[in-house]
């Protein structure tokens, strides 16, 4: 089968002007991912409302090049990545390229990698590219950056306030 990217919607719609990503790795392997909301729900006379998903069990990442002008050059933009969007890729070969170098060291261990995750997470001035076992929206707060948004969630994640729905 040929790869393809789906739209995972399950978090608010990222800001396309600047939506000023953050992410933070946790020793548990859960990377989260805060964002600028295009539409916010939440009002704060002095800050913006911030979106944060999670990725769990992540194998591994990249956050960065290439923004949205260079989008079109990744090797699997002609499969359907969206701009400004959590895409999804099924039938990922990059899963399977992970899975054959894997298996040079541990013949076998392929379907390890090709039972994973891929997402390309397509933001106005970088792309964040993950390896992992799921996805999950956390919720929705107003701060002043993103590295405050992951903060206050992960401090309600701790502290239990918050009700987590795994997607």
């Amino acid at each position: 089968m040929k790869p393809r990217s789906i739209e995972w919607n399950g978090a608010p719609q990222m800001d396309t002007g600047a939506p000023m990503p953050h992410i933070k790795l946790f020793e548990s392997r859960e990377l989260l991912c805060g964002y600028m909301v295009s539409e916010p729900t939440i009002s704060s006379d002095d800050e913006e409302e911030f979106a944060v998903v999670a990725f769990h069990r992540v194998s591994q990442f990249t956050f960065g090049y290439p923004n949205d002008e260079a989008l079109g050059a990744h090797p699997l933009y002609d499969h359907g990545i969206a701009s400004y969007a959590f895409n999804q890729m099924q039938e990922s070969p990059y899963l399977k390229e992970l899975g054959r170098r894997n298996a040079s060291v541990f013949p076998g261990s392929e379907g390890m990698w090709t039972s994973k995750q891929h997402y390309i997470v397509a933001f106005h001035d970088e792309t964040l590219e993950v390896v992992c076992t799921g996805i999950e929206y956390l919720g929705s707060v107003c701060a002043e950056s993103a590295s405050d948004a992951i903060n206050i969630i992960k401090a309600k994640q701790v502290s239990g306030g918050n009700r987590r729905q795994r997607l």
